[in-house]
């Protein structure tokens, strides 16, 4: 991949061929350079898969959103963004800079995707690139007073301040909102994102009309089920539209799996196991089943009395998804009801392998080798 310091961003860019993986993002439009950046440093409050797509699926140079959608709960005045880690294109989208280009301001403004200046070298970089819009004389504060700071005449130090990412050693996160002076307020615009059609999230990256910068104001009712039910998780805010969501889905799409699925789940938490269990046999049915959907059944069959069904179920969970806690967890559970007590040890030290940080886990398996994980 190829860039040029400042992209050329023309309206009607060349088309890029669908199979190519290699593209040159100054030959693109903006919103398309950034695309391929968002791909990967962009995270919202939610990323969704498009039905059927996978991340290998993307290709640079076309919309990100005939893959991916990536959402985000919509800021407040009361409630405003907070999170600047791995949120670097909307940052920039909300500063002045961005603002006053109307857009032409992108990832490969500032950054060369070949380019990695050394922590000495970065200030002078990014001056550098600062004052092909600017000039030292655009600064309030004088180049005398820039000069004797250190580093000298440093534009992003004082305009991108770094902070401490505490969840990773040693690392740092810059704020891409470009401030003119520490505490400056967000932009009017920062709570005015949403649109009629979608009045509680905010698309990061919504879908353009072709040859223009208008957005394409529609998204997959699939999808929308799919982000309101990861939000709902953590948001109860958003558990409504979720079943608003599902309730228009079980009407117009019956045979999706992944309404079949989410059906499986509701009636899951509504105790309703008997129907819960035809809804998650026939999600099953789907050619690439979630992880989540065979321990949702098992779930199931266990409060109907299924037990033995349940096991197997639990562990193509696990070998569908290895990371998930909950599974892994449900995996233990399963293995200490069948009284399969060497399998369900070798679970948990397998648990503990991949999440070392859960203490109540541990303490289980000290108790169940005996040991002490007390004063």
């Amino acid at each position: 991949m190829q860039a040029k310091s400042t992209p050329v961003g023309k309206k009607n860019a060349p088309a890029v061929p669908f199979d190519s993986k290699i593209v040159d993002p100054s030959r693109l439009t903006p919103y398309l350079a950034d695309n391929i950046c968002m791909a990967c440093h962009q995270t919202g409050d939610v990323r969704v898969l498009k039905p059927g797509k996978k991340f290998q699926d993307i290709r640079p140079g076309h919309p990100l959103d005939e893959w991916l959608s990536i959402l985000m709960v919509p800021p407040t005045p009361q409630s405003p963004p907070s999170e600047d880690h791995v949120e670097h294109y909307y940052s920039m989208t909300l500063s002045k800079c961005y603002r006053a280009t109307q857009g032409k301001l992108t990832c490969i403004t500032c950054h060369d995707p070949h380019v990695e200046p050394s922590r000495e070298e970065a200030p002078a970089y990014f001056a550098a690139k600062c004052l092909t819009c600017h000039t030292n004389q655009s600064c309030k504060l004088s180049l005398e007073a820039r000069m004797q700071q250190q580093p000298a005449n440093d534009c992003i130090g004082c305009h991108m301040p770094k902070r401490n990412i505490q969840v990773i050693s040693h690392s740092t996160a810059t704020n891409h909102r470009i401030v003119a002076r520490p505490g400056e307020a967000f932009p009017d615009v920062t709570y005015n994102q949403t649109t009629p059609s979608l009045p509680d999230l905010v698309r990061l990256n919504p879908a353009q009309e072709p040859g223009s910068t208008s957005q394409v104001d529609s998204l997959p009712a699939i999808t929308l089920l799919r982000a309101y039910g990861e939000l709902a998780e953590n948001r109860p805010q958003y558990v409504a539209a979720y079943l608003r969501v599902l309730s228009e889905l079980e009407k117009t799409q019956p045979d999706d799996a992944l309404v079949q699925a989410a059906l499986g789940r509701r009636d899951l938490k509504n105790n309703e196991y008997q129907l819960a269990a035809k809804h998650l046999r026939l999600a099953l049915q789907s050619p690439s089943p979630e992880a989540t959907t065979y321990a949702d059944l098992a779930d199931a069959l266990v409060h109907l009395g299924q037990t033995g069904e349940a096991l197997p179920l639990v562990e193509k969970a696990v070998d569908l998804d290895p990371y998930n806690p909950v599974v892994r967890k449900m995996l233990v559970v399963r293995l200490i009801a069948e009284k399969q007590y060497t399998k369900a040890h070798q679970a948990l030290e397998q648990y503990l392998e991949i999440f070392p940080q859960d203490d109540f886990m541990r303490q289980m398996l000290a108790r169940a080798e005996g040991k002490s994980t007390g004063p």
